[in-house]
């Protein structure tokens, strides 16, 4: 039987509440990751699971800490035996996201990886994390998720890490992939996913995470934005910005104009969008001060690159050039 690692990190689909009509009102990150897997003995059908609690904590709490052993624990797996299918990731869906694309950039391995949620707490009445995490290990043993990449799975929807994004607060169906759609789906007669890309880019495989990771903000765009927000963040020393524009990622004049005038040296900087999908392209005044566009990038996950391209000493060139690698990363 196929051996899967399942790492539990909390939230919802972990959570409690005080009756099983009440949706919106609970703790989350309350079970553990066996309580998860007792709950679902038609697992037993699946695979051989190894349950290890990375974290028990909402994902709106999730730390770099966090972050960093999860990364840690799924490389050393499967450096150390070959028996491993794959990894199934238990997560709260606030930042599952982030998550998700952070090990797209940072695991280099054919077998999977993947993360899972839930929209309702686990007491709830027709509970979704129960078969979410069933096709999630249905997923993780399948040949057809090789090579992939990460992935994520919620109501029966595969979608790639790149593209993955939480589009609603409430509702089984809150995850979309914008401007590509999921990759495939599963359900009772098995995976469907169309085949893996031959060569696969894994852009930070070999970078080493540190304890103490770069700070990078993200600035939020609307009407008349306050720039002493910039000032402030810049005045602070801040090692990365990513500007979340207007319309395809538009900065004030007044925005441009603080960059323009700030007298000391410049963080690494985005520019993401904040309307949901589309992409970000470069304009003729970006260099002069010293931004970048990020693409289809959402601004969570531009923030997720730029902390990786800091970690390893990367400059305005360099984060550039992972920027056109990640723009292939499904």
């Amino acid at each position: 039987m196929d051996r899967v690692l399942l790492l539990a990190t909390g939230g919802t689909i972990a959570g409690q509440a005080d009756d099983s009509a009440t949706l919106n009102d609970y703790t989350a990150g309350v079970l553990g990751g066996e309580d998860l897997l007792a709950a679902v003995p038609q697992l037993q059908d699946l695979a051989q699971i190894n349950v290890e609690q990375i974290a028990n904590v909402d994902s709106a709490d999730l730390l770099f800490r966090h972050w960093r052993r999860l990364v840690w624990r799924i490389r050393e797996a499967f450096a150390a035996d070959s028996e491993w299918a794959g990894v199934v990731i238990t997560h709260g869906t606030n930042t599952l996201e982030e998550t998700a694309w952070l090990l797209q950039l940072l695991i280099d391995d054919p077998r999977p990886v993947v993360l899972v949620g839930a929209m309702r707490p686990a007491t709830a009445l027709s509970a979704d994390g129960p078969l979410n995490l069933f096709q999630a290990v249905q997923l993780a043993v399948s040949p057809e998720a090789r090579g992939q990449g990460v992935l994520v799975v919620m109501d029966g929807q595969i979608h790639g890490a790149r593209a993955v994004t939480k589009v609603a607060t409430q509702g089984v169906g809150a995850f979309s992939s914008p401007g590509s759609g999921p990759l495939g789906w599963v359900d009772d007669t098995g995976v469907h996913l169309p085949m893996a890309p031959p060569v696969r880019t894994v852009p930070f495989s070999a970078l080493a995470l540190p304890e103490q990771w770069p700070q990078v903000a993200i600035l939020f765009g609307c009407v008349e934005p306050d720039a002493r927000s910039l000032k402030a963040l810049l005045a602070t020393g801040v090692q990365g910005l990513v500007f979340t524009g207007t319309g395809a990622g538009q900065l004030s004049a007044g925005e441009r104009s603080a960059l323009q005038a700030w007298p000391g040296p410049r963080p690494l900087m985005l520019r993401a969008n904040r309307c949901g999908s589309g992409p970000v392209h470069g304009v003729h005044d970006d260099e002069r001060v010293g931004l970048l566009p990020a693409g289809s990038l959402n601004p969570q996950k531009a923030r997720v690159l730029l902390l990786l391209a800091l970690i390893a000493g990367l400059d305005r060139g360099g984060l550039s050039a992972r920027l056109r690698e990640a723009a292939e990363l499904s």
